[in-house]
């Protein structure tokens, strides 16, 4: 056990805020299966919710560095609140320190969400986040030494629990600055947080800096206030393994970590994987656990240039690309208009994540217009150039001489196609669409397996909805020993869900699961599904025994959204 402001821990080791576990469902999955995180370190909170910054929030320059600007975005208060009664309720031997953030704008407010967090009696510590560099309003922009020790004065006369103060290594006379929030209340001091500075390929334009090049800058920052202050430490910054803490402990033997952008492009199962190994490289003087931040693509945008449109109806476009690149079944890309270098209009100036529809002769994308962001895409015109990202997420496969039923609504016939051209086992396809017109690849289809197709308005095949539909036709076939693969809006793979599980097991039934996707890597833990897994790295397929749909999703802020 360690002793972390007073309570004894499991483990050694958190997540910085904003990385991975950002909500509930993340965060207990953490603490059901990976006994080495020892705290969770809430997302920033601010009193109302927040809905942050844009795509594209995170960017890997390198295999070892990162850029991101999330921009505060959280739920609000209420249900931060509320998200850390259920990690207390998950945790079983009160062995894992819970410290909530807040990342308000003035004194008066940081005081007033510690004291509503008191109410519950939940949190074991508060972090005051003076330091985050592109914060529109807080962070950074508080690093000031009155304006520190306001807040932290403020903090303490709401809790008699540690306060940690979370400085930013950039900040100026920062040895003054710790030595305010000290004599306003607080207990410890977390460093460095990121490096702030421009980047034009974050839609902010300005982020902070992380992974391994600012290392030093945790060494020497963490040196510099050692000689002066003699209060514990919470260190980040560039730690990729055993190597790193090493160094670390010869300044300060009493430091708990936080270890953040290392930890990109990893799977739920390799963070099992990491922090075990990281334990016992630490325990036997190795290093192997580094091995594992350096297996990373750190993919970057590409230019593709538009072959074809095809308006298939007045909102649903397939766009072909000269260019094409290597996707298995169920990845996706992230498309983004406008140049980085360039001047373009901040409107246009996004990223979106499409399921590949087809990557035989050039990549193939289906779009809805739905939005701003494809309202724009759909204005594009042929021989025109966007940049591409990807493959991202992490590709399936079937059992080469499996049945699959590929059932798929709307824009999920992409996905649905993609998966099936790489299939040699039989096909049987249950089709979904608005209307004769949408029902994109329908040759293709009928070449490969039998078709079955819903119409909402009857212009082709079955007149009504793709469960319905779903239902009359297995009950006519009663097939047995079969897979499933689904992708479509959610209430409707609900209803298959439930349908195809009279007819195969769980483990036999696939879903492509669509959440909000910001950083493509896992780090924002944005797409994270109930039990806890991340879409985007996890995923975006699961079997029915890992995700029942229509439970909830999550809106852009981060609140839980029944379906």
């Amino acid at each position: 056990m360690f002793n972390l402001l007073g309570k004894p821990v499991r483990g050694r080791f958190a997540f910085p805020s904003g990385v991975i576990v950002t909500n509930p469902d993340s965060a207990i999955w953490v603490i059901k299966n990976i006994p080495q995180i020892g705290g969770i370190i809430g997302k920033s909170t601010t009193i109302e919710p927040t809905l942050g910054n844009r795509e594209d929030i995170f960017i890997q320059p390198t295999k070892n560095s990162g850029w991101n600007a999330v921009g505060f975005t959280n739920p609000g208060l209420e249900e931060t609140i509320e998200g850390f009664c259920e990690m207390k309720e998950a945790i079983k031997d009160d062995d894992v320190f819970l410290m909530p953030q807040i990342g308000e704008s003035d004194p008066e407010s940081f005081a007033y969400c510690v004291s509503e967090f008191e109410k519950k009696g939940i949190a074991d510590g508060f972090e005051g986040n003076v330091s985050c560099g592109h914060a529109t309003k807080g962070g950074i922009k508080l690093s000031v030494p009155q304006t520190v020790y306001e807040t932290f004065a403020a903090m303490r006369k709401a809790t008699k629990k540690p306060l940690i103060a979370k400085i930013n290594a950039s900040t100026p006379d920062l040895v003054t600055l710790v030595g305010e929030a000290i004599r306003g209340g607080a207990t410890a001091i977390s460093l460095i947080n990121t490096i702030p500075g421009p980047h034009p390929e974050l839609k902010n334009k300005f982020g902070g800096y992380s992974g391994a090049p600012i290392f030093p800058v945790l060494v020497n920052t963490l040196e510099l206030l050692k000689k002066h202050f003699d209060v514990p430490y919470i260190a980040m910054g560039g730690i990729q393994g055993a190597e790193d803490i090493r160094t670390l402990e010869k300044i300060d033997s009493n430091l708990f970590y936080e270890i953040g952008t290392a930890l990109a492009e990893m799977t739920s199962d390799e963070l099992i994987t990491y922090f075990s190994q990281l334990e016992t490289d630490l325990e036997e003087g190795t290093n192997f656990a580094w091995a594992m931040t350096q297996n990373k693509k750190a993919l970057q945008y590409e230019p593709f240039i538009i072959k074809e449109i095809v308006q298939l109806s007045e909102s649903l476009k397939l766009f072909k690309f000269y260019e094409n690149l290597d996707a298995g079944p169920g990845q996706y890309v992230s498309l983004k208009i406008g140049d980085c270098r360039t001047k373009d209009k901040e409107d246009n100036e996004f990223s979106k994540p499409f399921s590949v529809a087809n990557d035989k002769e050039g990549l193939e994308l289906l779009i809805r217009n739905v939005g701003a962001a494809t309202s724009n895409i759909f204005s594009l015109q042929e021989n025109t150039a966007v940049r591409i990202k990807g493959p991202l997420g992490k590709r399936f496969d079937f059992p080469e001489d499996a049945t699959v039923y590929f059932v798929g609504a709307g824009c999920g016939i992409a996905p649905i196609y993609h998966a099936a051209t790489h299939h040699e086992g039989k096909k049987v396809f249950i089709l979904g669409a608005r209307t004769k017109s949408e029902l994109a690849y329908l040759e293709q289809f009928q070449e490969m397996g039998e078709v079955q197709a819903s119409t909402d308005d009857g212009s082709y095949n079955y007149y009504g909805f793709l469960p319905q539909l779903l239902d009359q036709y297995l009950k006519k076939e009663n097939p047995k020993d079969i897979y499933f693969f689904n992708c479509g809006p959610e209430i409707a793979m609900k209803q298959a869900d439930t349908i195809e599980r009279k007819y195969t097991t769980p483990d036999k039934i696939f879903h492509l699961v669509e959440r909000m996707s910001s950083c493509n890597s896992g780090i924002c833990g944005k797409c994270t599904i109930p039990n806890g897994k991340r879409a985007c790295v996890d995923g975006p397929v699961f079997t029915a025994e890992q995700f029942t749909p229509g439970q909830y999703t999550r809106d852009k802020t981060g609140k839980k959204v029944k379906l």
